[in-house]
């Protein structure tokens, strides 16, 4: 510590007189192979200016109007393409599927600077920007060649078009810049202030003229020709937009992929040209990046992107009728999970609809949303939910005083609980991060639902009930709800860290038993509101008799439960498994570990930042940590107690899993299904197909609990010389083929050399 008045300055550098440049490679990868991880060498002398100062300004890799020393500079600077030049039918082709693979490209995430405005072509009609269809030209004297300037026009300004949609959409919702999408236009108008009625009439003239034309193969006709329908179609399907509320059309879409069909199959007849696509025009573009090279993607590869888009599309606008809460849920979270993800756009329409006018698909209020899955899990055919403002206007009835408090319950939990299943259109990374903050807002919601629900006992006049134990407490419904919400969201956090590969080897025993941990806490809760629900059912059969719909409520209500209850124990299950194989491959140290020691690391301060989502939370209490390792390591635990223990709940995994799977993936309830249309069949074959994904987990596990077993059972025997188990062990990484499910890691175990002991 320097005292007040002293102040350190830089230690004087001797100045060369002379400089002779060396290699010092070989040195410099010397010294730095003898430095420790973590361990960092700073020079006291080199200031953050003299750092800043290192970076060349004229540099060609950071400035984009840098001109080298002898070169021209008109010649720099200058495109010499022409774009009034006649073109073939084949290079037309090859045009049109150069451009549709940068337009992939920016739906992947690359940036317009990189993708479609490197065409010279989209350059020469956005700029200047033209405020009519007809000033949008590639020059201001228009060619002759009625190929480019009728065909090829009419395709970039459709394209054009089509993007303008796009970004609109995934603009106006939640994105994050770089990772999922870069909306930068970089001065440029993508045509929006054009109605889209000038470009359907462009494209209609281009497609009669290629079909008029004689001097033209058969071949190549069609190839052109399936490429101007594709960007109809494909215009007409952004287009519509919200529409599809109305509409629930996927007509445009499904035309879509028969056009690529055809695309596809011509792709050959195209022939490229590079020179129409020019790094110089980053140049022109307002942007503060430095240059960065044209991105290119395999014709394949853009075709299989707007095959996914067009498929994801016309899936998600089968689950636009309403047929429940838990259904809808369901449905939105098996379209994002899929692999690939949907793309940008895609998840930016699906934010759209689940909150379209303040309602749900455009039809549901919010208000209805949440009490249906309030009567779903704790409120079935409840006064609570039934009374209304509208009905009951004199204040000292029961009635107004509960719609009071009701109104002000949805006023403060609507958006949030909205939020939950919006937030899941997000990428995957953004998924778990936002679920990590809004679990702590869910957390102190519960305080206000427990204070909520407490004002509703005197209005209701709900009897107290006797649980096990012998004592009596109230139902509180509504902070029972607030809390299942919760648990979800934690037990989200720890799956999802699986697929996202953030656990190391060493972490999985803990973080499995954790997951058992919320899952047991999450079962002992849906048990207390079935106690409650069952109790309810028979007060009101009592003092109402049998009424349909209170019926028809209640049988839902415990169906859900149901459905949930099976859902968590196969969850369970299978964690304790995983848990008790990760314990005996940890504890006769055959589990694949970091090589290199971690200096800064312990399993204290592992823990509490794995734990750090869960350490505010009041309700489930953190579980310390010595609690945590005795569980998550199973001390005092024989291996075959483990053993035993992790056959027993893989047998009751699949047993549940296979529970799961035979109760499908929505709920069939009258309520709902008898005047709406079936089940959305594709999203309910990847729910299944998720399911028996997580099945062949359970078999993988099975099989290596044996190959354990008997490798255990080997070296115990008075025979056997082996120091350490002679098994060989896999993590198998997220994407390979031995990874049967993202949130299942099972390991891969197979019998090793032998290793015997010395002496």
């Amino acid at each position: 510590m320097l005292p007040n008045n002293e102040v350190r300055v830089p230690l004087p550098r001797a100045a060369a007189q002379s400089s002779a440049p060396r290699d010092i490679t070989a040195q410099f990868t010397q010294a730095a192979s003898k430095l420790q991880v973590g361990q960092l060498v700073k020079d006291e002398s080199f200031t953050l200016f003299e750092a800043v100062g290192a970076l060349e300004i004229m540099d060609s890799k950071m400035d984009s109007g840098y001109i080298a020393p002898g070169e021209d500079h008109a010649e720099a600077l200058e495109i010499k393409y022409d774009s009034r030049q006649d073109l073939t039918a084949e290079e037309v082709v090859g045009l049109m599927d150069q451009l549709l693979c940068h337009e992939m490209a920016w739906h992947m995430g690359h940036p317009l600077s990189q993708t479609l405005f490197t065409s010279i072509y989209i350059d020469k009609l956005l700029w200047p920007t033209p405020k009519t269809i007809e000033e949008a030209h590639f020059d201001r004297a228009p060619s002759e060649n009625r190929l480019v300037e009728l065909v090829l026009r009419a395709y970039c300004l459709a394209l054009l078009k089509a993007c303008d949609y796009v970004h609109a959409r995934v603009a106006s919702e939640y994105y994050y810049e770089e990772e999922d999408f870069v909306t930068q236009l970089y001065n440029r108008n993508l045509l929006s202030g054009i109605d889209s009625s000038h470009f359907y009439r462009l494209l209609d003239q281009a497609i009669d003229w290629v079909e008029n034309q004689d001097t033209i193969r058969s071949d190549f006709k069609d190839a052109i020709r399936s490429r101007l329908c594709l960007r109809r179609e494909f215009l007409a399907s952004v287009d519509q937009d919200l529409e599809i509320l109305e509409t629930q059309s996927t007509e445009s879409f499904k035309l879509c992929l028969n056009h690529l069909a055809s695309v596809a199959d011509t792709v050959t007849l195209g022939k490229p040209v590079p020179e129409a696509f020019s790094l110089k025009l980053q140049r022109k573009l307002a942007s503060t990046v430095p240059p960065r090279p044209i991105v290119h993607i395999k014709q394949e590869a853009a075709l299989e992107q707007m095959r996914r888009l067009c498929q994801d599309a016309i899936d998600m606008q089968q689950m636009l009728d309403y047929r429940g809460p838990s259904n809808f849920k369901t449905a939105v979270w098996t379209l994002v999970s899929r692999k690939p993800q949907p793309s940008v756009y895609i998840r930016s329409l699906l934010q759209a609809l689940i909150i379209s006018d303040s309602s749900i698909l455009g039809t549901v209020p919010v208000r209805k949303y949440l009490y249906d899955d309030l009567a779903e899990l704790v409120l079935p055919a409840s006064m609570l939910l039934r009374a209304n403002l509208d009905d009951v206007e004199l204040p000292s009835d029961p009635r107004f005083r509960i719609a009071q408090v009701m109104d002000s319950f949805v006023k403060r939990f609507a958006q949030p609980f909205v939020d939950t299943i919006r937030s899941a259109c997000l990428n995957r990374c953004r998924v778990r991060r936002t679920v990590c903050h809004t679990v702590v807002d869910w957390d102190n919601l519960q305080m206000e639902a427990e204070e909520i629900d407490m004002q509703l006992q005197g209005f209701s006049a709900e009897p107290a009930l006797q649980v096990h134990g012998g004592d009596t407490t109230f139902s509180y419904p509504l902070s029972s709800w607030t809390y299942h919400q919760k648990l979800l969201q934690l037990r989200l956090i720890l799956q999802m860290g699986f697929e996202l590969s953030i656990y190391a080897p060493e972490e999985l025993p803990g973080i499995y038993w954790y997951l058992s941990h919320l899952c047991s806490t999450h079962l002992g809760h849906l048990d207390r509101i079935r106690t409650f629900t069952v109790a309810a059912r028979k007060r009101d059969l009592v003092s109402g008799g049998n009424d349909a719909a209170k019926s028809a409520a209640y049988h839902r209500s415990l169906l859900h439960l149901e459905r949930l209850t099976t859902h968590i124990i196969a969850i369970d299950a299978f964690a304790i498994a995983l848990h008790a194989l990760y314990v005996l491959l940890a504890r006769h140290e055959v589990l694949p570990c970091a090589a290199s020691p971690r200096a800064y690391s312990s399993d204290k301060l592992r823990y509490e930042l794995r734990m750090k989502p869960f350490l505010p939370i009041s309700l489930p209490e953190p579980v310390p940590f010595e609690e945590f390792r005795r569980e998550a390591t199973l001390e005092g635990d024989s291996d075959t107690t483990v053993l035993d223990r992790a056959s027993k709940a893989i047998t009751e995994a699949r047993k549940a899993w296979e529970a799961t799977l035979a109760n499908g993936a929505f709920i069939e309830d009258v309520a709902f299904s008898s005047t709406t249309k079936s089940a959305p069949l594709a999203i309910e074959e990847d729910w299944r197909r998720e399911i028996k994904d997580t099945m062949r987990a359970c078999i993988g596990t099975s099989i290596a609990i044996e190959t354990v077993r008997k490798a255990i059972m080997g070296a115990a025997s008075p025979s056997s010389r082996q120091e350490k188990l002679s098994l060989d062990v896999v993590i198998p990484e997220i994407g390979s083929k031995a990874r049967w499910h993202d949130w299942w890691v099972v390991p891969q175990i197979s019998p090793g050399k032998m290793s015997l002991a010395t002496g």
